[in-house]
């Protein structure tokens, strides 16, 4: 390498630099050595791409509403309020259409969408469709309070899953935010995989026409 400063040099190298006197095979083996590196390199992205999960044709997108066909009934669930931490079932909704947000104080994108579930929980209000927010985070309300509190949501219905139970019940484990969205009998007819702006014209067009509702 060049004497000089510091600054002037390159910040790191693949390969240290040749030496102008090294034999003739040495230099066979280096170009030998740098081509099964690339050979390698080569092998290791191919495989990486093959293992990356994919999104076929109707399979969910991130922060996509894609319709459940046919509607599947949705599993008892078993949750606790926030306020006094009791067992409660959404069986107490039966007959009114919802709209249920699996979310935590620890992820990020719930944080991002939060706001706009609040809004569209607003705008709903008057419609019979229930927004409720099921928190997975094992601190129960010890974390949940203070996170509403700082993030100004009120509004919302908040029920607490410190076993993160109802991943498993619904056979989601693809991480969150999940959202789902259920008819008056109690069948899934729509889901949402990833954080959405929950108040944009585009979603509330899409859960007018879900829900039937002449428009929010």
């Amino acid at each position: 390498m060049e004497d000089g400063p510091a600054l002037k040099r390159p910040p790191h190298r693949l390969f240290a630099p040749l030496d102008a006197g090294l034999e003739e095979e040495d230099l066979v083996m280096a170009a030998i050595s740098i081509a099964y590196s690339k050979v390698l390199a080569t092998g290791a992205l191919a495989l990486a791409l093959l293992s990356a999960p994919a999104f076929a044709e109707g399979e969910f997108k991130g922060g996509q509403l894609i319709e459940t066909k046919p509607a599947k009934p949705v599993p008892a669930l078993t949750l606790m309020s926030l306020a006094d931490e009791q067992p409660t079932d959404l069986s107490a909704y039966k007959g009114k259409p919802m709209i249920v947000n699996l979310w935590a104080t620890w992820c990020g994108p719930c944080v991002t969408e939060m706001p706009s579930l609040m809004k569209l929980s607003e705008r709903l209000k008057d419609t019979g469709v229930v927004v409720v927010a099921i928190s997975e985070d094992r601190g129960g309300k010890f974390v949940v309070d203070p996170f509403l509190k700082e993030h100004n949501i009120s509004g919302l219905q908040v029920f607490l899953d410190k076993t993160m139970s109802t991943g498993k019940a619904l056979k989601e484990t693809s991480g969150l935010p999940i959202t789902l969205l259920i008819d008056a009998d109690g069948n899934e007819i729509g889901k949402v995989k990833g954080d959405r702006d929950w108040d944009s014209p585009e979603s509330r067009a899409e859960i007018a026409k879900l829900f039937n509702l002449k428009g929010i």
